[in-house]
């Protein structure tokens, strides 16, 4: 069954390749357009050739020899004007082809679920993006768009040839099977050779970006030796591999001339005997000779394509597996025009994986402008609960409710236009500080931005860093620390201005001072707004109006500080733990 249908596929894939490619029809007719004329006058200039031997030379016709110059000098201009329209036609509309083929598959990326990015390593989804689609291009538009040419040429050449010499001609294909052999058998395992070659080119450099990522573990592991040891195996692949490819290569190109240089021989030798029996002519000869070359090339360069179009295949499948993706983020449903921020979970439950709930029968609701911690160990559902609020995934069943209103109900981007969700994992974009705030304001001043740096009480804070709030923040944030991005990421939500905040917050790893900075921070963030502290340090949910404690993806306790440590539950064991495990550590 799985052989039967891939031809399927094949044919699929082709007509949406050939789809996009047809989009550009005008330069897909000039192209054509462009192959025909040059082939044309590629197809006359032999003729003209042999016209001046016979004719102007041998025929004594003097007068002859401008006209044939002038016009044989008409056809290579015409060649290469054919050429220059030809090649730079190909070359735009490969490029758009690619620019389109990119921006389908980032429009993709971008509107998937979550989900679609869990199954999926970063790096393929960017090798498909980068490397898979600039093959497609190399080899199914311009290949295909220069492959045009080569028919037309082969035909044109081959008809020449019968019409000057039949026998001749006959001669002539004798070493094309040999050709096509050497093609098949060379060719092949030289393209099988150039992929092994791009991809020990490509394990070496995920061993250079992971370990030069991963420095200061390497460095406090003493993994130095390992990692050398390591990236020595990848690049003696990479030589090898290479090496192996050069051989053959110095093999296959040296055999497909010789094989070309025996067709000539052999018409050579065959057609100076019918010459010296006067049943062919010098001009005739020459111009036949000619022939066979612009007959051997397109060859040659047909039967290598051809194993080169089945990797691009390859690629294109790989292509189009993400662009025909339905996993994407819909956003239909009732668009928001305001939100008082009132949140409710009606009896939701959830599940990653069937028969594997994270959320059960989860009810609570959080009335608009208070501010409550949700509290429990790790694996309580905390991070879950905020993922269904932002609506990164659907309850299985129950609902989530918005000002009473179902979010299934409601456009994805209206309802992320009222809430900002600060993950414990701030994700800074390479550029400044400031930069980094307004992206969710891209028109907002830097006095602006001050404005509200200064209302939260970090633009001092901001201000000690090396260049302020130009500060370049590095490659996803690595120049600045936890505390640093957090505070970002706080300013961020300020500028957005949302009715609800959710906060997963992870102060372990920052300092006393910049605790202290982003608490005050926080207090004036959620002032006025419905705030939900995910909170792993428990001192932070003391503040809060109420505190929720998850277990196992359910409510056992709810309450404000005082009233929960009078129950002496879960929440007081919890806080309990964490007072004696700081008191020890002090």
């Amino acid at each position: 069954m799985r052989r039967a249908s891939r031809p399927r596929v094949e044919t699929a894939t082709l007509r949406e390749m050939l789809g996009l490619v047809l989009a550009y029809r005008r330069d897909v007719i000039v192209v054509a357009t462009a192959v025909v004329a040059g082939s044309i006058a590629l197809l006359a200039s032999p003729y003209i050739l042999g016209l001046v031997i016979d004719e102007g030379i041998v025929g004594g016709r003097l007068d002859l020899l401008p006209k044939l110059a002038s016009l044989y000098i008409a056809t290579v201009l015409l060649q290469w004007a054919a050429m220059v329209v030809r090649t730079i036609r190909i070359e735009t509309v490969g490029q758009r082809v690619l620019k389109n083929l990119r921006e389908l598959l980032f429009s993709k990326y971008v509107k998937a679920t979550l989900d679609f990015h869990k199954r999926y390593q970063v790096g393929d989804l960017v090798s498909r993006l980068v490397n898979d689609t600039s093959v497609v291009n190399e080899s199914m538009v311009t290949g295909l768009l220069n492959v045009l040419g080569d028919l037309v040429s082969m035909a044109g050449s081959l008809a020449m040839m019968a019409y000057l010499s039949p026998q001749l001609t006959l001669v002539s294909l004798a070493t094309v099977p040999l050709m096509v052999f050497v093609a098949k058998r060379l060719g092949a395992r030289l393209r099988r050779t150039w992929r092994e070659v791009r991809e020990s080119v490509s394990r070496m450099t995920s061993v250079v970006e992971e370990n030069v990522s991963g420095i200061e573990v390497v460095k406090s592991f003493g993994l130095e030796g390992d990692v050398l040891s390591r990236f020595d195996k990848v690049s003696r692949e990479v030589s090898r591999t290479s090496v192996k490819a050069s051989i053959l290569a110095g093999l296959f190109f040296p055999l497909m001339n010789v094989s070309m240089s025996l067709s000539l021989a052999v018409v050579v030798a065959y057609g100076g005997y019918l010459c010296l029996r006067g049943l062919l002519s010098v001009g005739v000869l020459v111009a036949f000779t000619q022939y066979v070359s612009r007959l051997m090339a397109p060859v040659n360069e047909l039967v290598f394509l051809y194993d080169a179009l089945q990797s691009a295949l390859a690629s294109l499948d790989r292509v189009f597996e993400m662009a025909r993706s339905e996993d994407v983020e819909s956003d239909e449903g009732i668009e928001l025009e305001d939100a008082r921020g009132h949140v409710a979970f009606d009896h939701v439950w959830f599940e990653y994986e069937p028969g594997m709930p994270v959320l059960k029968d989860l009810t609570f609701s959080v009335r608009a402008g208070e501010v409550v911690a949700v509290v429990g160990h790790t694996g309580a559902g905390k991070t879950t609960m905020a993922n269904l609020l932002v609506k990164f995934y659907e309850p299985t069943r129950g609902r989530v409710l918005i000002d009473g209103i179902d979010s299934r109900n409601i456009k994805r981007s209206s309802l992320r236009r009222f809430v900002s969700y600060i993950p414990q994992e701030t994700y800074l974009f390479q550029g400044t500080v400031i930069d980094n705030i307004r992206v969710v304001k891209p028109a907002a001043s830097d006095e602006e931005v001050i404005r509200i740096c200064e209302k939260l009480g970090i633009h001092k804070f901001i201000s000690k860093l090396p260049s302020g709030y130009q500060t370049d923040v590095g490659e996803v944030g690595k120049r600045l620390s936890l505390g640093e991005k957090q505070l970002v990421a706080i300013a961020r939500a300020m500028l957005k201005d949302s009715r609800i905040v959710i906060f997963d917050e992870a102060l372990s790893g920052v300092d006393a001072e910049t605790e202290r900075v982003i608490k005050s921070a926080l207090r004036e963030l959620l002032r006025g707004r419905t705030g939900i502290i995910i909170a792993h340090r428990l001192s932070l949910a003391r503040d809060c109006d109420r505190i929720i404690v998850l277990s196992d993806g359910r409510v056992v306790e709810s309450g404000s500080f005082e009233e929960l440590m009078e129950r002496r539950g879960a929440f007081y064991e919890m806080y309990r733990v964490q007072v004696e495990a700081g008191e020890s550590a002090s």
